[in-house]
């Protein structure tokens, strides 16, 4: 019986890798850094998500103001769900959230170039939540918008510190260079990742309401979805 057991289980090991493929995670980029205007929605053709034949989808968001010294109630961000492959007529709100509150505040790098891979970005003012989120409490960061005039390569980092009127340190180096006097920051962004249950439609999108506010300021947006599917049952 015990040697009936074994043979069982070493059966079963054997057709473990043929009955049951490997996960595969596939990370991509859904929407590049893309302007919304104040008092607009977002396109939403671009950001249809086919989430049908996945077996987990997660969904990350970045977004940061880019108005000067403008204060805004917030932006809303919907996450609407249909359960048809094509056509606009099953859309449903799954998930409605605003963010972006707050009086943005841009800074200018004064760095030449603020080379890729940097943790400190040099600026002559500080004012605003640059140094609130770290004097307030020394132990909050917070997430910060760098704009570059080519779009693609904006990007938003996490700060931990600021010298006044002289720089911000970031907790990871910059992803790409970014040229002096046309760079500007902003101390209003956000950086958010949601996890979409298994089973809950055939395509998801993300719609951006920036008329939430309205008299409101403009918004970036850039956000991509990781995907994780069992290859074979």
């Amino acid at each position: 019986m015990k040697l009936k057991m074994i043979a069982i289980a070493l059966m079963v090991a054997l057709l473990a890798p043929t009955a049951f493929g490997a996960l595969t995670i596939t990370s991509s980029e859904v929407t590049a850094w893309t302007l919304v205007a104040e008092g607009a929605h977002s396109a939403t053709g671009a950001n249809v998500i086919d989430i049908s034949s996945n077996y987990s989808t997660s969904i990350q968001l970045q977004a940061f103001l880019n108005l000067d010294a403008t204060a805004h109630e917030g932006t809303e961000f919907i996450f609407q769900v249909s359960q048809n492959s094509t056509g606009n007529e099953d859309w449903s709100d799954y998930l409605k959230f605003v963010d972006l509150v707050g009086t943005c505040f841009e800074q200018v790098s004064t760095a030449n170039p603020l080379a890729a891979g940097a943790t400190s970005i040099t600026m002559a003012d500080t004012e605003g939540l640059y140094e609130t989120a770290t004097t307030v409490n020394p132990h909050m960061g917070r997430w910060i918008g760098i704009e570059d005039t080519t779009l693609a390569d904006s990007e938003v980092v996490w700060q931990t510190a600021f010298v006044a009127d002289t720089s911000i340190t970031c907790l990871d180096g910059t992803t790409t260079e970014h040229a002096q006097t046309t760079t500007t920051t902003s101390d209003i962004a956000m950086s958010r990742t949601f996890k979409i249950p298994m089973g809950l439609g055939s395509r998801i999108r993300v719609v951006i309401n920036n008329s939430y506010d309205a008299d409101g300021t403009a918004c970036q947006l850039v956000y991509t979805i990781n995907k994780t599917i069992t290859t074979a049952l």
